[in-house]
């Protein structure tokens, strides 16, 4: 990416109120995807509403980058037209496609091995939420999310890796009966704690659990320093990251 290709984008996805700042945009990328090459590489974006990260990947160098986006429950209505609005004003040649289809509709016909990242930003619980809201007391449920990871590891390569982040179950002023000032909209009984997560990924064949808490982006590496630490989330924002390999 030249640096112009890297400005044009971080200016179009501010411009298009994707994020607030170029600097708190370039802060979060780079947390997210620290560690991580897109070159020629073949991504997946699960539930990636505009395409902001399958955009970002692509600019990055990877050779395809598909954006899952069905406007399924979850998912905010018009999605589908603000990612054809942003990628009318990216480059023809930019390697990023959209499908209208869930993760399990593609998953049936998707081969193996084809990927090296798979994305999961904010979307894993919405794979299935009534699975996912009775996955500890529902051996039904539990079998469920399994089997899409079971196959989500199908499709993808020899050690790639996946890329999950999601607010937790739990969370201090949820747990007092408070609504949370930094999300007061979150349903947190529609989520689950990160090690559950890795507990099922592990079930169905991933490795290398690493989990990490983000922090809000204004505070930069100094909120990194501090407040990557489960304590400190569980007071505020509950927000990981999440990354595992095959």
């Amino acid at each position: 990416m030249t640096t112009k290709q890297a400005s044009d984008f971080y200016d179009l996805m501010v411009s298009k109120k994707m994020y607030s700042s170029k600097s708190k945009l370039k802060f979060y990328l780079n947390n997210l995807f620290e560690n991580v090459d897109f070159n020629d590489k073949e991504v997946l974006d699960v539930g990636g509403g505009r395409g902001l990260l399958s955009f970002y990947a692509a600019v990055k160098g990877a050779r395809r980058a598909i954006c899952l986006e069905p406007e399924v429950d979850g998912s905010r209505n018009g999605m589908i037209n603000a990612y054809n609005e942003v990628r009318s004003e990216l480059p023809e040649s930019l390697p990023v496609n959209l499908l209208p289809l869930t993760l399990q509709d593609y998953l049936k016909q998707t081969g193996p091995e084809s990927f090296d990242v798979i994305m999961m930003h904010n979307s894993i619980n919405h794979l299935d939420e009534e699975a996912c809201i009775h996955l500890l007391d529902n051996e039904d449920c539990y079998n469920r999310y399994v089997d899409v990871f079971k196959n989500v590891y199908r499709i993808m390569k020899k050690n790639s890796t996946l890329i999950i982040t999601d607010v937790c179950r739990n969370n201090f002023f949820n747990d007092i009966g408070m609504k949370n000032i930094w999300g007061p909209t979150i349903e947190w009984h529609k989520h689950q704690q990160p090690n559950t997560w890795a507990s099922l990924l592990q079930e169905a064949g991933f490795k290398e659990a690493s989990i990490h808490w983000l922090t809000p982006n204004r505070l930069g590496n100094t909120g990194k320093l501090l407040m990557d630490n489960y304590f400190i989330s569980y007071l505020t924002r509950s927000y990981f990251k999440m990354t595992m390999k095959k």
